[in-house]
């Protein structure tokens, strides 16, 4: 993105958001690059016999897990592998939280911390809600995602509540931190069941692309 389509798109972002007294920004798809556009991890896993169909199925049962602080990054993909059959090696988990986890910080959105920026000078409030472990948090996220947490009004990470999207209970804790009712908030989210729980809580709300 060059500046000329950079500014276009917190242009029409803040078009979007111009009724809001704050927004609150998920983490993976929206402050970073998505992981999951890259297929290197799927590789990975499938060269040790885990079919993409098998990772799916594990993500969908185990994620959420992780990211509420629940079980370690280890435990949950000793489970996807153990639901089909398999064991990682012993050092297969450096590699998985290379891939994995790093893979999600690998590359930030500058767009997004200028649209944070622009907010914050236009008096609006800003928040980060997130589905995040805590030892992602503590190894990856607070150092390398500084810039954007200074702009934060109020962060919620799932691991460190033992809750997450697309839960209502950790958007209400959300309007509690950041101090605005629901139809004050706007939310950007990179999966749309968490954008509709959003909006089932009151808050405006838009897939971010």
């Amino acid at each position: 993105m060059d500046a000329a389509q950079e500014q276009a798109f917190v242009a029409d972002w803040l078009a979007r958001m111009r009724d809001a007294r704050g927004v609150v920004f998920d983490f993976g798809g929206v402050i970073s690059v998505s992981m999951l556009q890259s297929n290197d991890l799927f590789d990975f896993c499938a060269a040790r016999g885990l079919s993409r169909a098998a990772f799916d199925a594990g993500w969908r049962n185990y994620r959420h897990l992780w990211d509420g602080g629940f079980i370690s990054f280890e435990e949950m993909y000793r489970r996807i592998f153990a639901d089909a059959g398999l064991t990682p090696a012993e050092d297969d988990y450096a590699k998985l939280w290379e891939l994995d986890a790093v893979g999600w910080i690998r590359v930030l959105r500058p767009e997004t911390l200028t649209l944070m920026r622009r907010l914050k000078a236009d008096g609006r409030k800003v928040g980060i809600l997130t589905n995040m472990s805590p030892d992602f948090h503590t190894r990856l996220f607070a150092s390398r995602c500084a810039a954007y947490r200074a702009e934060a009004d109020a962060e919620v990470v799932s691991g460190f509540e033992h809750l997450y999207k697309p839960r209502p209970e950790i958007y209400r804790l959300m309007e509690r931190r950041i101090g605005l009712p629901p139809a004050a908030l706007f939310f950007v989210d990179d999966v749309e069941a968490n954008v509709r729980a959003a909006r089932a809580c009151g808050w405006q709300a838009e897939v971010y692309f």
